[in-house]
């Protein structure tokens, strides 16, 4: 569904701006314009590990303003197969620190704001309110739903990516979207899935497995929603789920709507 952009042009691109983001000024849509918008734009990433890591430096790249970065824990060797955002030299240093010494080296005039900490029904609101948008890449149920709550409560977009051992979903919430031509019904996570499942159901990607390379394909569809829901171009997931099954190279599409609606 094609949105208005959410976030304001900042001012004229500099010289070097321009040849950095050179291949990006052409693409109908995005444009300098474009570029101003996600020069200008605040975007939170919540979880630096397997779709964080792929659509945190697509977002660097992409010459997103400001980058905030939530994550508590450190940089531990068996993540490297699939948090290609950190490196075996970074193994024991936090994973926040990390990732904003890796995007410094992407572009020097990014902003990254670290939270080393683990987002809890204390804190959340305080981090969240300060962001354009917001990129769910954690992998347990109760983050899932404090991010989507609370953002609903705030009225502030998120871009929510699940991976399943060699499956995958993506889409965007919002609960209060602006469309070209107006108010739009907010869709949620908790329209797709109104509880978390039941917790015996719970598996984690120590137990089950998770194909490193699905996440980094993930992880650049959730940086491209942002950048889409930043700038206004193209059609964003908003009221749909992209379902990918990496072993078979299927996709499919699922229309969504608000519960009240159906």
């Amino acid at each position: 569904m094609r949105l208005a952009p959410i976030v304001q042009p900042g001012p004229e691109l500099s010289a070097g701006d321009r040849e950095r983001f050179a291949r990006h000024l052409p693409i109908p849509g995005l444009g300098e314009t474009g570029q101003r918008r996600l020069r200008a734009a605040r975007v939170c990433v919540v979880g630096a590990g397997g779709l964080g890591s792929p659509a945190l430096l697509y977002l660097a790249a992409a010459g997103v303003g400001t980058l905030g970065v939530v994550d508590a824990d450190d940089v531990e060797v068996v993540n490297l197969q699939r948090q290609v955002l950190h490196s075996s030299a970074g193994v024991g240093i936090p994973k926040a620190d990390s990732a904003r010494d890796r995007l410094a080296e992407l572009d020097p005039g990014l902003v990254v704001r670290t939270h080393r900490v683990r987002l809890d029904a204390s804190n959340a609101a305080e981090i969240l309110a300060d962001y354009d948008v917001v990129l769910d890449a954690v992998d347990n149920f109760p983050t899932r739903y404090l991010i989507s709550d609370t953002c609903a409560a705030l009225g502030i977009p998120v871009v929510w990516g699940a991976v399943r051992v060699t499956r995958a979903q993506v889409s965007v919430f919002w609960s209060r979207p602006v469309g070209l031509e107006g108010a739009l019904p907010g869709i949620t996570l908790r329209d797709l899935h109104p509880e978390p499942p039941d917790q015996s159901s719970w598996v984690t990607a120590a137990q089950v497995g998770v194909l490193g390379a699905l996440c980094g394909q993930v992880g650049a569809v959730m940086a491209s929603e942002a950048i889409k829901l930043i700038t206004g171009a193209g059609e964003t997931l908003f009221g749909r789920v992209l379902y990918l099954d990496a072993m078979t190279a299927h996709t499919a599409e699922l229309p969504l709507l608000p519960r009240r609606t159906r």
